[in-house]
């Protein structure tokens, strides 16, 4: 009895292995992070010699086809005997990877730059004066596919030279990248051409990041400094504003008439006169009777009207011959 149990037990397991190497499955597509694919990649249900290699992988980030017929004669050949085609003609086989794109390698060295200057990442523009190479790929597991070898930067000059290192297929390649890396900084410019005299609206008013190395030394206003201001001269469009090219808007014009109010308790005195200068609003301009000659000192408060800010006697005078 304990002979023919052993017996049974033997058979089951042998049909248990057999249904087992049955089930083995070729899958039809493969995605393979080393360098070489395995009985296990190929079928499902490998068991020991899942890992057993038999072809080699494509080149990193590629894909090539292999015969079914092949794959079973290489994977039989290997010891798993219950290998077949399972009705496929090729199998896909898809080397996984990194790819090494201008993206990922302007993002390290934007990084690695703002760590330099202390400043933020985005703050800091990249372009390159030589092709970077094409279609790189770096292993799929690698720790860091992409790592900074070397890096020389001149923030003066924006120009840099770096040594990048990348890994493949487990090992360092190192690679040359030349360009220049310039610290960006928002400034206001003139949406469109604006004539002399023009008050500046919002409308007239754009942001734009430009090199901050071309700026040094030089005061811009930001846009809530602009709104309301008036242009001195003629300004094009794209250009960035200084205090010297702004003012308060002109409310009174050399040689016009303007309205001169003097108040005192309980009485408000109003006469005409003609302004010797341009004034704004809170400016202290010269105006001048036109009849007597005399000529008063009074704050612009409005177009064309000012208000006298000396004693009476100055008043008489403008009103003098009135």
């Amino acid at each position: 009895m304990r002979k023919l149990a052993t017996t049974l037990f033997a058979g089951l397991m042998m049909l248990t292995a057999s249904n087992a190497f049955a089930a083995a499955t070729l899958r039809p597509t493969v995605n393979v992070a080393g360098p070489v694919v395995t009985i296990g990649d190929f079928y499902t249900e490998a068991g020991d010699l899942a890992q057993t290699p038999i072809f080699r992988s494509p080149d990193l980030g590629t894909t090539g086809n292999v015969s079914a017929m092949i794959i079973a004669q290489q994977a039989q050949a290997a010891g798993f005997i219950q290998a077949g085609t399972n009705n496929l003609t090729t199998v896909s086989v898809h080397r996984l990877s990194i790819p090494v794109d201008e993206a990922l390698i302007s993002d390290i060295l934007r990084n690695a730059f703002a760590e330099r200057a202390r400043i933020l990442p985005e703050d800091i523009e990249i372009s390159y004066t030589t092709p970077l190479p094409m279609d790189m790929h770096a292993d799929v597991d690698a720790i860091s596919p992409l790592t900074i070898g070397r890096i020389n930067w001149s923030p003066r000059t924006s120009r840099f030279k770096v040594i990048l290192n990348i890994v493949q297929e487990g090992r360092t390649k190192p690679i040359s990248i030349l360009g220049n890396a310039s610290q960006m900084v928002s400034i206001s410019t003139l949406a469109r051409r604006l004539d002399r005299g023009t008050v500046i609206t919002a409308k007239d008013i754009r942001e734009e990041r430009k090199p901050i190395g071309r700026y040094a030394g030089r005061e811009f206003l930001a846009a809530a400094d602009l709104i309301g201001m008036e242009v001195r001269r003629n300004m094009r469009a794209g250009s960035t504003l200084t205090p010297r090219d702004v003012g308060e808007p002109i409310l009174v014009k050399r040689g016009a008439k303007v309205t001169v109010i003097y108040k005192i308790p309980g009485m408000n005195i109003s006469t005409q006169g003609k302004a010797k200068s341009d004034g704004g609003k809170n400016d202290l301009i010269e105006i001048v009777n036109p009849i007597s000659q005399k000529t008063i000192l009074a704050e612009v408060v409005g177009k064309n009207i000012a208000i006298v800010s000396g004693a009476t006697t100055q008043v008489a005078a403008l009103l003098e011959n009135r």
